[in-house]
């Protein structure tokens, strides 16, 4: 899909505290992205918000406190994990890390894709993809979609 880029594993998701006003344009950011899903028809109740309500390190030499970055995590209404959306620490860009579940109804490693911030309706398109991958019985298994 043009104007998307993936990595590997959910790896990338991992990050370091940020500032509080990075946690509040990341926070915008994923406001933006809330529309788009809203806008292609992923339900606003069945995203849950986790909103960088507690500091994550407090510098005692400048008296900074710096948060944990907030993400998205859609799910679908049986209750599986459809993805998590985060923001790239340096680039911006909308991280969306597709959930994949084995055989066994495990968790696998999921793909992420690396959608710039420029394009919050391609990241809800792949997340409206992924919904309708995993509201399917056999969907469920193996369920990235493919590029």
């Amino acid at each position: 899909m043009a104007g998307t880029h993936t990595t590997g594993s959910d790896a990338a998701l991992l990050c370091r505290p940020i500032t509080e006003e990075t946690a509040a344009e990341q926070n915008a950011a994923l406001d933006h992205l809330l529309t788009h899903l809203t806008i292609t028809g992923i339900h606003a109740e069945l995203i849950k918000r986790q909103i960088p309500t507690r500091c994550a390190v407090k510098l005692y030499a400048s008296g900074e406190s710096l948060w944990h970055p907030p993400e998205l995590v859609i799910y679908t209404d049986a209750g599986w994990r459809v993805a998590t959306v985060s923001i790239g620490e340096r680039s911006g860009s909308y991280m969306v890390a597709l959930a994949r579940v084995g055989a066994d109804d495990e968790p696998q490693t999921g793909r992420v894709e690396v959608v710039p911030a420029i394009l919050p309706h391609r990241a809800a398109l792949l997340v409206a993809q992924q919904a309708a991958i995993l509201a399917l019985p056999e969907g469920r298994h193996g369920s990235a979609i493919s590029g």
